[in-house]
C-alpha cells in the first residue's frame, strides 16, 4: 500500500463488550482490531453510515475511540452528522446537519470511548453519516479505529483534503471513498457511534398561505407514545382567529398533491379528529388563532387501533377560511411527521 495515502497499523487490543443503550448507534463490537493513519500533511476525515431507529432521531452526541500515544492531547477536531437523503449510504449527495469543534483528550488504557455533545439534537430521517475530521501534519499515528467484526461494508467511509482546505458542508468537493478500496485487506467499520435523544417530530411539505397573508406553522412539544396518555401536543400557529379546525391524520407516510388551493401532505385513508376553535383576539380578522390537539391522549383512548409503538403518524391541520371563495375556503398547515414509541 502507498503509505503517502493511507497507512495501515495492525494492532491486538483487549476484548471488551459494550452493551448499545436506546437510540445509541454502533455498528462496531467495542473491540478494535485496527487502525487508520494518514501519512501525509492533509485533512483527513472518516465516517461513516446508520439508519435511525425510527423516522427520524435527533443526535445528541458522537462518541470516538482514540488510541492512547497515537494523537497529542489537545489536537483540534471536529465532529460532523450528516443527512443522507436517499437513504444509500453513499456520501455524494450528504447534506451537513452539524459541525461541533472539539479536541482530543489526554488518554490512557483501557480503550474508551470519549463523547462529544453536539448541544442540541441534529435532527435527521433515516439514513445519516456521523464523522470525526482533523489535520494532520503527516506524523500522527493511528488516527481511525477499526473493527473487522462486524460484517458489514461500505459503511466506512474516508475524505482527504489539503490542509484547512476540508469543508463539512461540502464533503463530496474532497476526494472520498469507502475503506475497502484501499486494499490490503481493510474492511469492517470505525469505532465510531452516536447517541439519539429519540423520535423526534420532523415538520415537511409546505403550508397555504391563508386569505390575510399569514402562513400557519404546525409544531409539537413533548414526546410521541403509545402508552404515556398524554402529554404530545401538536399545534398550529398564525391561523385565522375564531375558525373551526382539525387534525387529521394518516398512517400510510407523506403525499404532496394539489388540494384546494394549497397542498395536501398526508397519504390517505385519513382520519380526523374533533373539531376545535382557534380562538385569538376578538374583532377584525387576524393571524392570533392556535390550534393544539393532544395526540398521545387520542391514541389512550383507543379510538384508532392502528396506533400502536412504531407506528409512523403524519399530520396536518386544516380550518375555515371565510377570505376565499369556495371550495378553497379553507386553510391548510405544512405537515408533521412522527414515530410512536413504547
Amino acid at each position: 500500500m502507498n503509505s503517502h495515502v493511507v497507512s495501515l497499523l495492525v494492532w491486538i487490543a483487549a476484548s471488551s463488550a459494550n452493551a448499545l443503550a436506546t437510540n445509541q448507534y454502533a455498528l462496531d463490537d467495542g473491540s478494535p482490531n485496527s487502525g487508520l493513519s494518514y501519512g501525509i500533511a492533509g485533512d483527513f476525515c472518516w465516517f461513516q453510515s446508520f439508519t435511525t431507529v425510527g423516522a427520524t432521531d435527533g443526535i445528541t452526541s458522537v462518541q470516538v475511540m482514540w488510541q492512547p500515544g497515537q494523537i497529542p492531547a489537545g489536537t483540534a477536531v471536529r465532529l460532523c452528522v450528516w443527512e443522507d437523503p436517499n437513504d444509500d449510504h453513499n456520501p455524494a449527495d450528504a447534506i451537513l446537519v452539524r459541525s461541533v469543534a472539539a479536541t482530543v483528550p489526554s488518554l490512557t488504557l483501557p480503550l474508551t470511548y470519549t463523547t462529544y455533545a453536539l448541544g442540541s439534537p441534529a435532527i435527521v430521517q433515516g439514513g445519516f453519516f456521523i464523522g470525526a475530521v482533523l489535520t494532520t501534519d503527516g506524523s500522527l499515528g493511528t488516527i481511525a479505529l477499526l473493527d473487522y467484526d462486524s460484517g458489514l461494508s461500505g459503511r466506512a467511509w474516508f475524505a482527504t483534503d489539503a490542509p484547512g482546505f476540508f469543508d463539512p458542508a461540502l464533503l463530496s468537493s474532497s476526494f472520498y471513498n469507502h475503506i475497502e478500496t484501499l486494499g490490503a485487506g481493510i474492511h469492517g467499520v470505525y469505532l465510531l457511534r452516536a447517541q439519539g435523544s429519540g423520535d423526534v417530530p420532523l415538520t415537511y411539505c409546505t403550508a397555504k398561505v391563508n386569505s390575510l397573508g399569514c402562513t400557519p406553522q404546525i409544531g409539537a412539544v413533548g414526546a410521541p407514545s403509545a402508552s404515556s396518555g398524554s402529554g404530545f401536543l401538536i399545534t398550529a400557529t398564525s391561523v385565522r382567529n375564531l375558525q373551526s379546525g382539525i387534525l387529521f391524520y394518516g398512517t400510510n407516510g407523506r403525499s404532496n398533491a394539489p388540494f384546494l388551493g394549497g397542498t395536501l401532505c398526508v397519504q390517505s385513508p385519513l382520519r380526523r379528529t374533533g373539531i376545535q376553535n382557534a380562538g385569538g383576539s376578538v374583532g377584525s380578522p387576524n393571524c392570533t388563532g392556535v390550534y393544539h390537539f393532544d395526540f398521545n391522549a387520542w391514541v389512550a383512548s383507543g379510538v384508532d387501533p392502528l396506533l400502536v409503538a412504531g407506528t409512523t403518524v403524519n399530520c396536518q391541520f386544516y380550518s375555515r377560511d371565510p377570505g376565499f371563495a369556495p371550495p378553497n375556503n379553507i386553510g391548510l398547515s405544512d405537515a408533521l411527521e412522527f414515530t410512536l414509541q413504547p
